[in-house]
C-alpha cells in the first residue's frame, strides 16, 4: 500500500471521528454548538475529511474491474451528491444554529439532502476510481453520516414536535 494512501486513510478516520465525538458532546450539553472557535475546528476537519477522501480514492491499491460506462454512472452519482449538498450548503446559508425549520427548496423532498450528497459523493468517486477498499471504509463514513442524521432528527423532534414529526412524514431521508 502507497503511504500517500495510508495517510489518507487515517486522516479521514480521524476527522469523522472529530465530527462523531462534536455531535455526541453536542447532544449531552458539553459542546456549545456557538462557539466560533470549535465551529471553526470542526469546519476545518470536515473540509479535511472530504480533501482525504477525494485524494484518497484515486491511490486505492485494491482495484475493482468496472467498465466506463458504469464508471461514468458513478461519476453522475457524484456529481448529483455534489449538487445536493452545494444547493443545502446555499439553501441554509449557514451550517450550524439554523434557527427555524427549513421546510421548502431541496428540504421539501430531502430532510437531509447534504448528508444524503455526501453519501452520493461516497459511493460515486469510489465507483469511479474502482476503488474497493476506499469503498469500504467509505461505508464507515456512510455509517457515520447516518448516525449524525439520526441525532439531528433527534434534535429537531425535540425542538419542534409535532411540526417535525409532520414534516418528516413527506419527506425522504
Amino acid at each position: 500500500m502507497k503511504p500517500e494512501f495510508i495517510l489518507f486513510l487515517t486522516l479521514y478516520l480521524l476527522c469523522l471521528t472529530t465530527r462523531t465525538t462534536y455531535e455526541l458532546l453536542k447532544k449531552s450539553g458539553r459542546a456549545n454548538s456557538k462557539s466560533k472557535i470549535l465551529f471553526f475546528v470542526i469546519f476545518a476537519a470536515m473540509c479535511l475529511l472530504w480533501i482525504c477522501w477525494f485524494a484518497m480514492c484515486p491511490l486505492d491499491p485494491w482495484r475493482l474491474d468496472l467498465p466506463d460506462p458504469l464508471r461514468w454512472i458513478a461519476f453522475g452519482i457524484f456529481v448529483v451528491g455534489w449538487g445536493l449538498a452545494l444547493g443545502a450548503l446555499f439553501q441554509l446559508r449557514g451550517l450550524e444554529n439554523i434557527d427555524h425549520l427549513i421546510t421548502s427548496g431541496l428540504f421539501s423532498i430531502i430532510r437531509h439532502p447534504m448528508y444524503a450528497g455526501f453519501m452520493l459523493w461516497i459511493i460515486g468517486w469510489s465507483f469511479y476510481h474502482c476503488a474497493a477498499a476506499s469503498f469500504l471504509v467509505g461505508l464507515f463514513g456512510i455509517g457515520n453520516v447516518l448516525y449524525w442524521r439520526h441525532l439531528e432528527d433527534a434534535a429537531l423532534e425535540l425542538r419542534y414536535g409535532d411540526r417535525y414529526r409532520e414534516y418528516r412524514k413527506g419527506t425522504w431521508f
